[in-house]
């Protein structure tokens, strides 16, 4: 798989990158539970990202550690017949890890498999008062294309960002 051996120092802790199990559910609905108030992913709907979706889930964990197999970030990608965009559909960075270039790598490695799969973009959805998010995004080349209002349970807005990727098959 891409980029399972592609590691990043942060805060001298190598971060790996692999494809999601089933046995990451756990981690993956605790960092769901302390990233997001509203709009949760639940268990079955990790268990069929993993299994079943057309798409890729994958999760940064920290290597040489006791808790090596622990994710501690994942980005969910769908693939959608008749589009050449891939769609971020989920991504969270856990609680005392952001802020130290986990998302952004994971992120990379989520558009390069998008590439690899013949995407010519990625597309999302953010809260539009998710200022950090936004902020990631933005440094990492994406630029709003619209905006659905009441788009979340509490009402909140979504900006709509896209990026165009590079194919590097």
């Amino acid at each position: 798989m891409l980029h399972e051996t592609d590691s990043v120092h942060c805060d001298a802790t190598c971060i790996g990158i692999r494809r999601a199990e089933t046995a990451d559910i756990p981690g993956l609905l605790a960092i769901e539970e302390h990233s997001f108030a509203t709009d949760r992913m639940t268990p079955r709907n990790f268990r069929y990202a993993i299994r079943k979706a057309k798409g890729v889930v994958l999760v940064a964990y920290r290597q040489g550690s006791s808790l090596e197999s622990t994710a501690i970030a994942y980005g969910v990608v769908s693939f959608h017949a008749g589009t050449r965009f891939a769609r971020l559909t989920s991504f969270a960075v856990a609680p005392g890890n952001r802020g130290r270039g986990i998302g952004r790598r994971l992120l990379a490695a989520l558009e390069a498999a998008a590439a690899l799969h013949g995407c010519s973009g990625m597309r999302l959805e953010v809260r539009a008062d998710n200022q950090a998010a936004i902020a990631l995004y933005t440094r990492a080349g994406y630029r709003s294309f619209a905006i659905y209002p009441g788009y979340y349970e509490d009402d909140m807005a979504a900006l709509r960002l896209e990026k165009p990727l590079v194919s590097n098959g």
